[in-house]
């Protein structure tokens, strides 16, 4: 756990978003944006600190799969003689590169009614097969890969404002930016009293399988179940994106990413590897043998 606490402030840069406080610090000479736990009504703060870990686990899952992944190191910030766990997420919008969020490209459809924050999958698709600033096959590519893995780490809060693209207007250059702001998995409002019980339920375990949490995503204005829509093998981009993710998940891999973080309980781990094992057993595994047997029979 790295101290944070003493590191330059970048007081000329800021960001937004809504879940915690975020400042920039300079940290081995590189931007970061550095994430504390946010605070809300009826949820003590320790409750949200874990959002910081999550954000962290989530990155960190997702990199072994492969993905462009922002870098994310946990740590401790002392504010008013109080030390909080915060996540430093490295700051990938250098060399006069801009962010801009998916939402930006979706609303420059102009012929076209719809919010750019609006979540229906048909529209989500139709923006990306008819916008011109990116390779289209690419993109879909990156945005179903993206689905596969949130569905691995549970993530319920994937909308259009929380993914996009790293513009530079000079160089005329754009590129995917890494995947970030994945401090929606893993349930983070979850405290250890109620990871107890949950952990000896099947009941309950299930249910954060095969019911929530859904995707931002909707179809027909109701949001997406992770294991029905993967599991249904009806769309073909998803399919070909579970073909290329599932066989990257290395769960030994996973469990070694949690064992390592010092600040959680032993029961907090015990949840977290048991959760994503389930998520990937019951959700992905099943999709993807059902869909290999499914292409055997074809193919016979």
């Amino acid at each position: 756990m790295i101290d944070f606490t003493n590191c330059e402030i970048n007081n000329f840069k800021y960001y937004g978003g809504k879940n915690g406080g975020k400042i920039c610090i300079k940290y081995n000479n590189e931007d970061y944006m550095l994430k504390f736990p946010g605070v809300k009504d009826k949820i003590s703060e320790h409750a949200y600190s874990n959002s910081c870990i999550s954000e962290y686990i989530a990155c960190n899952v997702l990199k072994t799969l492969g993905l462009n992944v922002q870098d994310t190191i946990l740590g401790t910030y002392t504010l008013n003689g109080k030390e909080k766990v915060v996540v430093a997420c490295k700051d990938f919008t250098t060399n006069g590169s801009v962010l801009k969020q998916f939402a930006e490209l979706k609303n420059s459809q102009i012929e076209t009614s719809k919010n750019g924050y609006g979540t229906e999958l048909t529209e989500v698709i139709e923006t990306i097969e008819n916008q011109i600033v990116y390779d289209e096959k690419k993109l879909m590519e990156f945005f179903w890969d993206m689905f596969i893995a949130d569905s691995l780490v549970g993530n319920f809060d994937r909308h259009n404002g929380n993914w996009g693209f790293l513009i530079n207007e000079n160089l005329r250059k754009i590129e995917i930016a890494p995947i970030y702001d994945c401090a929606s998995c893993l349930y983070p409002q979850l405290e250890d009293e109620q990871i107890k019980e949950i952990i000896n339920s099947d009941e309950e375990m299930e249910a954060r399988v095969f019911i929530f949490p859904t995707s931002a995503l909707k179809l027909n204005d109701k949001k997406i179940n992770y294991f029905e829509y993967i599991n249904s093998l009806e769309n073909e981009e998803c399919n070909k994106a579970l073909l290329r993710i599932f066989p990257k998940i290395n769960t030994q891999k996973i469990n070694d990413i949690i064992e390592k973080i010092p600040c959680i309980s032993e029961i907090r781990k015990e949840f977290y590897k048991k959760i994503l094992n389930m998520r990937y057993e019951k959700i992905l595994k099943v999709s993807y043998e059902k869909l290999i047997k499914n292409k055997q029979k074809t193919l016979d």
